[in-house]
């Protein structure tokens, strides 16, 4: 794709997230080359697991709670999660311009540094799409000693950084968090964490309380009442994951503990109890970074209640690039932002951030003759 100032790079960007209930895709134009690059999002789409694969969610659920799999089963898995990746990636295709590269992150289904699984077959999506396929983006963190996570920071720098200091917060199955200073800075001074439970839990309740997969814009929460002592219980839980100074993964996704402080609550009670953790946790982990702006995305902007509950505690308008990155495709464009710096030698994981040693390496790319 040629400009009038030089070459545009359009790479897709794949993103299936801890939540386990789809993949999202974006297509994202690239200008420029390395850190000086700038991002530009084009088109987004999403398929649901189960629209892919009947089934497939709760198989994928099931692999994310380590219950037991046969060695064929797993490698099954990943082929279907590759085959539903091809559905909406051509899905995307038919509004978007043809990519270069894929930048796939694959579904999380371990993560205990410095071992961790991010499952999806590649070939088969580069087979289908024709293009090279860049996957395993965190297993040169990893292999240098750090946590393998988390990787939006670098991108974030490149999608959200203005000339105040921002925080984009993403609401996923994990709330976390990135810390930008003013564009212009030196990357190194970037700062992301991962702060505590966010949609595996609200999820759960959804799933298990109210009887749909999730609390469609946080309705039953808004309709609840907070209940002090519970609340007290999970925030003591949220607390331990927001202190713990790691990357959160499968040893942490405490979803049934949690979910069991709020049983004896009412439905809407114990989503509204649980929204109220979550910001609070969220909250409470970067009042002290004074940040001007505030972008959010992930899933758990639809929450109504959990985002009103953040803007209320974090105040701070909306970076001046916010609106071009809608919030429930910013991962997936953060894929793609990520494969356009590994194709530049600039690795996923900033040394800051997931406090690896050294650079062994950007990802692993599919090549096709």
């Amino acid at each position: 794709m040629l400009s009038g100032d030089g070459v545009v790079r359009v790479i897709h960007g794949c993103m299936s997230g801890t939540s386990c209930d789809g993949i999202d895709v974006a297509a994202v134009a690239i200008k420029g080359h390395g850190w000086a690059m700038r991002a530009h999002f084009l088109a987004g789409a999403s398929l649901s697991y189960d629209d892919a694969m009947p089934g497939l969610a709760a198989r994928v659920r099931s692999a994310l709670r380590q219950e037991p799999l046969t060695a064929g089963q797993l490698a099954q898995l990943g082929h279907d999660l590759a085959h539903a990746h091809v559905q909406v990636l051509r899905a995307l295709a038919r509004t978007a311009a043809a990519p270069v590269a894929i930048a796939m992150h694959g579904q999380t289904l371990y993560h205990a540094p410095p071992v961790s699984l991010q499952l999806c077959a590649p070939w088969p999506v580069a087979e289908a799409l024709g293009v090279p396929v860049l996957h395993d983006l965190r297993g040169a963190d990893l292999a240098a000693g750090g946590q393998g996570a988390p990787l939006t920071p670098t991108s974030d720098f490149i999608m959200y950084a203005g000339a105040a200091p921002t925080a984009v917060v993403n609401l996923g199955g994990f709330a976390n968090a990135t810390v930008l200073p003013p564009r212009g800075s030196d990357p190194s001074a970037v700062r992301g964490f991962d702060i505590c439970l966010c949609n595996q839990l609200l999820d759960e309740l959804a799933r298990t309380r109210l009887g749909q997969p999730c609390d469609w814009d946080g309705r039953a929460a808004s309709g609840g009442t907070v209940d002090r002592a519970a609340l007290e219980s999970v925030m003591n839980l949220l607390a331990g994951q927001a202190s713990s100074d790691r990357s959160l993964g499968t040893a942490d996704e405490s979803v049934a503990i949690a979910a069991s402080m709020l049983a004896h609550l009412a439905p809407g009670d114990a989503c509204a109890t649980a929204v109220s953790a979550i910001a609070q946790t969220i909250v409470a982990t970067l009042r002290d970074h004074r940040v001007r702006h505030l972008a959010l995305a992930g899933g758990g902007v639809l929450n109504l209640a959990l985002e009103g509950a953040l803007r209320d505690g974090l105040p701070g308008g909306p970076p001046p690039t916010a609106a071009e990155w809608p919030p429930a495709f910013r991962e997936a464009a953060a894929m793609a932002v990520l494969g356009a710096l590994a194709l530049d030698g600039v690795a996923p994981g900033l040394p800051a951030v997931t406090g690896r040693r050294s650079l062994a390496g950007c990802c692993c790319t599919t090549i096709r003759p």
